[in-house]
């Protein structure tokens, strides 16, 4: 619980936005700021555009009652966000109506008017992440302290500001879903779903041994493909699995693999045990993209013999690179999600209404189905 005295600041910081009178086109709309913003104690902020007129300006509650609301709790629930963990705000504390009483677009005037009680409960609340909602969310915090982010160039990627994270995301309204479509968004609140939650467990130096046989299939692939993205690596090593299942039954390796919003996902490949268990494994970033490749005196004789010897070993990752590989990366994360462990996955997203983000892959049950 926030102490009295800093709860006692909040309540005379609420009792000044009820009196301000600033903006004059707002006189007549609600002042919302009040203890059902949220949790004191929030390690994350929400910053919106302006109470909606039948929304917030009539429940004096943000992001509730109307669809942007109904939007915006949906979308926390899909990623796992309790509302009592959270505080919400908005850029602007009242709604700007137009000349026909619809919701307005706050301008730049009454963005600045209202800046000071914003850096003001930031301040108060003290959230380790800031994600503003919509561009003039995100216009707001640069009055606060000064960046270059841009809703299209930056959603969904978190950045140092104002002593804490800022993650741009689109604002959940239904005009925004036009420009950011629902299942795009959902990933936007995973991806935030997922910093909180690390704010919330001990911090991991992603260690442990790596596999040799998950090891062996890394460097097998590169050694054959001589460069590989991150990404291609992960679903190329799933489509191994998948298909080594489907042709004797058995697991390739024992690697753990997961599904993310990018499809499948090996915990064993984590860049930290690859770097640990081979110096050989060079990374190079291209396009803001990660590309694993060995180094000159890389080559096979990494692999254990134990693993060169297990039946299917090299003919299954051989039948992966011939099969898969593509120009680009939607066609193979395509190909990753018509396998069968992956449809199994969708659908029950689809039909049970759950997140299964962060899931085991279960390669023996779904390709027995």
């Amino acid at each position: 619980m926030m102490g009295k005295k800093e709860t006692k600041t909040f309540a005379d910081l609420i009792d000044e936005v009820h009196a301000c009178t600033c903006c004059e086109r707002m006189s007549e709309s609600a002042r919302v700021l009040s203890f059902a913003a949220g949790n004191l104690r929030a390690k994350i902020m929400f910053i919106g555009e302006a109470p909606g007129r039948l929304g917030a300006d009539l429940t004096e509650i943000p992001f509730h009652g109307d669809a942007a609301g109904h939007n915006f709790e949906d979308l926390l629930a899909f990623a796992g966000i309790r509302r009592e963990e959270i505080f919400i705000t908005n850029a602007v504390l009242c709604n700007p109506k137009n000349t026909q009483g619809n919701n307005g677009t706050p301008n730049l005037k009454e963005i600045t008017n209202c800046s000071g009680f914003l850096r003001r409960q930031i301040e108060l609340i003290a959230p380790a992440i800031v994600v503003s909602l919509g561009s003039v969310a995100l216009q707001s915090t640069t009055l606060i302290e000064k960046h270059s982010l841009t809703l299209r160039e930056h959603v969904r990627t978190a950045h140092p500001w104002f002593e804490r994270m800022l993650i741009p995301l689109y604002h959940p309204g239904q005009r925004a879903m036009v420009h950011r479509s629902l299942a795009n968004q959902r990933s936007d609140y995973q991806f935030v779903g997922e910093h909180l939650r690390r704010l919330n467990r001990p911090q991991k130096s992603g260690g442990g041994t790596l596999k040799e046989d998950i090891l062996a299939a890394c460097h097998y692939l590169l050694a054959r493909k001589g460069e590989l993205s991150y990404f291609e690596l992960h679903k190329l090593v799933y489509l191994a699995e998948y298909l080594h299942v489907r042709s004797t039954g058995r697991r390739l390796t024992n690697a753990f693999f997961i599904r993310q919003k990018e499809g499948p996902y090996c915990t064993d490949l984590h860049i930290a045990r690859l770097k640990r268990a081979d110096p050989q494994i060079k990374l190079v970033t291209k396009n803001r993209k990660l590309y694993m490749r060995l180094g000159p005196t890389g080559s096979l004789s990494i692999m254990p013999e134990e693993v060169q010897l297990q039946e299917g070993f090299r003919k299954t990752l051989d039948e992966v690179i011939e099969r898969y590989t593509y120009e680009n990366d939607s066609d193979l994360k395509k190909a990753v999600y018509l396998t069968a462990p992956m449809r199994l996955i969708l659908r029950r997203e689809k039909y049970e209404k759950i997140n299964l983000y962060n899931t085991p892959i279960d390669f023996l049950t779904a390709n027995s189905a």
